[in-house]
């Protein structure tokens, strides 16, 4: 027959347990009179709600089912969630090892307590509890991702892959599904990893992981002109949406790298930018070294969202010191502040020789 309960959390539910379907027991305990039998079921219908992502206490009186929901246990589980959202991870890591402990099956409590593991590098548990949760809810389409993240991190590519495509499988329109299984499948080399970063980006065109994923992808794997001016559209992107984390920061270097192969192009000296540190040099006559540094730091600092410095026809502006500056300038007048308040710092953008031939002309001029 079927079973009885309708696997809604109730407050309270009595079934007299002749009522009650046994044929999920184990063999041994189908029987009401088997030795073990109550303990049995009970663990058998915790367990059942507890795969829903339920949290009930059941009981047995005068063969009698009584399951309860556990509230003191969902609001724990809320209150792990809180923490953990508010980025309070040993809390929130405290509050899910304790409710392991009491429902070692119930997939919010494994998929919380498994990225928590992933996250702080403690991989062999954090796989141990995600593929425990993908074994108990097959169906869970972020468990399957959160389990290849873990297997990633833990440099099992291949395993890592087939669960992202599980993962795809079963939501083919999931962003983190599809961006997860776009990343692992450009570090395999696969063909299919630019489409699914595009479809990433196009169910999410503002999540700047999957942004930066496809731009890296396309950059791998093209060389022409129209898909360079892609990639660097979407490292702005990254930058605009992502202001300071470490994708935007990536999204620079690149960025960089971009302007400094484009910089480099023509062979010799740039005269453009040996004019801009000459008259850097000339700006600084006069100015403390408190002074300077102020420009250094108020130059890097416009550096750090991004400099245009192959096209003339954008500007800047500088308080420092006041007037409107093509990218390639700001970076000129950046370089030749840090050779004199922080000499051989790295900018990050090589005009070394440039530098060197101002400063000459500079010194000639003096």
């Amino acid at each position: 027959m079927d079973n009885p309960l309708n696997m809604q959390t109730p407050n309270i539910a009595v079934i007299k347990i002749a009522d009650y379907d046994l044929s999920g027991l184990p063999e041994a305990y189908q029987n009401p009179n088997a030795e073990g039998f109550e303990e049995c079921l009970k663990k058998h219908i915790s367990e059942e709600y507890s795969a829903d992502g339920q949290f009930t206490k059941v009981s047995i009186e005068q063969d009698t089912l009584i399951i309860a929901e556990d509230l003191e246990a969902k609001a724990k589980s809320d209150e792990g969630l809180d923490v953990l959202q508010r980025g309070i991870y040993p809390t929130g890591k405290a509050i899910f090892e304790s409710l392991y402990a009491q429902y070692p099956t119930n997939p919010i409590v494994l998929y919380n307590l498994g990225m928590v593991y992933s996250d702080e590098g403690n991989l062999a548990k954090a796989i141990a509890l995600l593929t425990d949760l993908t074994r108990i809810k097959p169906d869970y389409v972020h468990g399957w991702v959160a389990l290849a993240v873990a297997y990633m991190r833990n440099n099992e590519i291949d395993a890592a892959n087939q669960a992202a495509q599980t993962a795809v499988k079963l939501a083919p329109s999931d962003p983190y599904s599809l961006r997860t299984a776009g990343y692992i499948a450009s570090k395999l080399s696969e063909d299919s990893a630019s489409a699914l970063l595009e479809n990433a980006v196009r169910t999410s065109p503002k999540d700047p992981i999957a942004l930066l994923a496809l731009a890296e992808n396309l950059l791998a794997t093209h060389d022409d002109e129209a898909i360079k001016t892609r990639v660097a559209a979407l490292l702005r992107q990254v930058i605009d949406i992502a202001p300071g984390s470490k994708h935007a920061e990536r999204a620079e270097e690149i960025s960089r790298e971009f302007a400094h192969e484009k910089f480099r192009q023509a062979s010799g000296l740039n005269q453009d930018a040996v004019n801009y540190c000459l008259s850097a040099l000339e700006k600084f006559k006069g100015l403390s070294p408190q002074e300077i540094k102020g420009i250094a730091l108020e130059t890097a600092t416009l550096g750090q969202s991004g400099l245009d410095v192959n096209n003339p026809d954008k500007t800047y502006q500088l308080r420092s010191i006041p007037g409107n500056y093509t990218g390639l300038n700001v970076v000129c007048i950046m370089y030749a502040a840090l050779q004199q308040v922080a000499p051989g710092q790295d900018v990050g953008f090589d005009i070394k020789g440039e530098y060197e031939a101002a400063l000459k002309l500079f010194n000639q001029k003096s």
